[in-house]
């Protein structure tokens, strides 16, 4: 299915954004070169599953180096198994949750989760239903706090107010499309109940984000009295910046 924005949408502006996103392929580059995406001077993990959702309009097909240098340091990591992250929240969070279960009954104990974008409010929602069994959660610039705190304070969870005007229009263009019928947060779903709910004590939070970020704004994607941590870099590349992946080591690795 093909999603179409307005031109109107898209300004010269905004092309500029997506020319600069692009440097995201350079920051794959790099990263490819850095030692430590080799493993080498970042501490060794446990074993334990960590689960790494997607942003808006991603699947785990571009997270696949973030999932080999988690491995590769010794930890298990898990698909979301999302196609597209597009549409309505509780459907994906439902099916993010279902594959989690399989895997947990094979590979029980604490889980971490990683959330890109869009992808850390389905990690923030899911954290909220494991409670203690989430250990740690990563959101790598990802508005999850705005929205969370927008949900709490019943002033909805508008992505437009933390995210540029033609990702917003994209993100509500594809909820019209692919379920007609969600009208999130105003719908009271589950999902809504996951970010009212407080998050478990022992549930470890580290957000980061780019001060270049023409995506998300910084100010969204911070969590008060967690560890934050800004970057320089392209939104997309977040999953992908050097910068990023020795602090995600020992923040995973400080149990």
């Amino acid at each position: 299915m093909m999603l179409v924005v307005s031109d109107a949408a898209w300004s010269s502006s905004n092309a500029d954004i997506l020319r600069r996103e692009a440097a995201a392929l350079g920051e794959l580059a790099a990263l490819q070169l850095d030692p430590c995406f080799a493993g080498v001077g970042v501490p060794r993990g446990d074993g334990r599953t960590v689960l790494v959702l997607p942003g808006l309009f991603g699947n785990d097909f571009y997270l696949q180096p973030l999932h080999r240098w988690l491995r590769r340091i010794g930890y298990r990591p898990a698909s979301s198994t999302l196609s597209i992250n597009a549409g309505c929240p509780d459907r994906l969070r439902t099916q993010v949750e279902t594959g989690l279960r399989r895997i947990r009954r094979r590979h029980p104990g604490p889980v971490a989760l990683i959330g890109h974008s869009r992808g850390g409010m389905l990690a923030w929602a899911i954290a909220s239903r494991l409670q203690d069994e989430a250990s740690h959660l990563v959101l790598l610039g990802s508005p999850a706090p705005a929205v969370v705190a927008a949900i709490r304070a019943a002033s909805g969870g508008d992505y437009a107010k933390v995210a540029t005007s033609p990702v917003a229009a994209a993100g509500r263009q594809s909820l019209k499309l692919l379920d007609p019928d969600c009208t999130v947060p105003e719908c009271g779903c589950p999902y809504t109940d996951d970010l009212r709910r407080d998050l478990s004590v022992d549930t470890r939070i580290l957000a980061i984000f780019s001060r270049d970020d023409q995506i998300v704004t910084s100010a969204a994607c911070q969590v008060p009295g967690a560890t934050s941590l800004e970057v320089r870099g392209t939104h997309s590349g977040l999953v992908y910046n050097r910068a990023v992946y020795p602090p995600v080591a020992r923040f995973l690795a400080d149990s």
